[in-house]
């Protein structure tokens, strides 16, 4: 036991020096983007779900990839390229059309950190790329076009609910979380200023 709580001591006083000689911590885009690759391949729900004007569309979509890339542009913002497959009803001139196909939103939004976790804050759609040519897929993306503010509003309560990034991958990522005063967004990394 004494052995245990000795090598506890040295751990945390080497990390209280190593935050003493810092004042930010980096999180790279590619540290990022591994992160979130990692936990779509884990997750079982990567589910965004639209019920929109009555069940008039009843969507789910199912997340498989996303690219994340940071800029300053706007004072910091992350831009993400999202992969999916979208399926469900869409009933339009008295019929119900099943679809299945792929769907590819792009938004830019802010980020917020909760304890030790990272969080994609109020997503804005800056385009929805929906693939395929056939007669329920242009229906489709005519109506995702007029659907913008909710679906923004799905992606939202998705992103609430799902980090992008846990500080817990080095003593001194675990140890920074619970310090950080403000995030800044650079062209290539988030800096997370700890003191």
């Amino acid at each position: 036991m004494k052995v245990i709580r000795r090598l506890a001591i040295v751990a945390l006083c080497s990390t209280s020096l190593f935050l003493v000689g810092c004042n930010s911590l980096s999180i790279s885009e590619v540290d990022m983007n591994k992160e979130v690759a990692k936990q779509l391949a884990e997750q079982q729900e990567n589910h965004i779900t639209l019920l929109l004007n009555g069940n008039a569309l009843n969507l789910d979509l199912l997340v498989t990839g996303a690219d994340i890339d940071f800029t300053e542009r706007d004072g910091g913002l992350v831009l993400v390229d999202m992969t999916s497959n979208m399926t469900g009803t869409l009933k339009a001139f008295g019929q119900t059309f099943s679809v299945t196909t792929k769907v590819n939103p792009s938004f830019e939004s802010g980020v917020r950190i909760e304890e030790d976790r990272l969080y994609l804050v109020a997503p804005k759609i800056t385009q929805i790329d929906v693939e395929g040519s056939s007669f329920n897929e242009k229906m489709l993306r005519s109506t995702l076009g007029s659907l913008h503010a909710d679906f923004e509003k799905s992606l939202v309560e998705y992103f609430d609910q799902h980090p992008v990034y846990v500080l817990n991958h080095s003593p001194s990522e675990k140890t920074a979380a619970a310090l950080v005063k403000n995030i800044i967004i650079t062209e290539d990394s988030l800096e997370l200023s700890i003191f």
